[in-house]
């Protein structure tokens, strides 16, 4: 059974975003500079993999249904403007759009510094600097 059709894409949302916490603190130094390399490779390919969650959760907000997939909206306005479901579906859309090309181009970049960061010689441990 997939992610998809058993319903846990929220509990492996939240796995994502508790590793990336842990992550963010883990690299606040590199102990071992040669494993930057092999960290900016693992980095992009899990930038592409968000680009692609924000493209097709775009796709699944474009295409959901009033009546099927929701019942209208609570009423709030959206940015000023009284918020109907097809126009926060609309936004929403337009939204994860920008986000997935963010997320495409950060990923090239990540993509660059490890490219530029292959060139180093690094060492498998730091020394102690005098």
């Amino acid at each position: 059974m997939s992610a998809n059709e058993n319903g846990s894409q929220i509990k492996i949302a939240d796995e994502l975003a508790e590793v990336a916490r842990s992550l963010a603190h883990a690299t606040r130094t590199v102990p071992r500079p040669s494993d930057s390399y092999e960290l900016l490779g693992a980095l992009q390919i899990a930038q592409q993999s968000l680009a692609q969650v924000c493209t097709q959760l775009a796709t699944w907000h474009r295409d959901a249904v009033d009546g099927t997939h929701c019942s209208g909206t609570d009423g709030h306005s959206l940015y000023g403007v009284p918020a109907t479901a097809a126009g926060a579906s609309e936004q929403v859309t337009l939204l994860l759009k920008i986000a997935a090309a963010s997320a495409a181009e950060t990923a090239d970049l990540v993509g660059k510094a490890q490219a530029a960061n292959g060139v180093v010689c690094w060492f498998d441990e730091a020394k102690e600097t005098a």
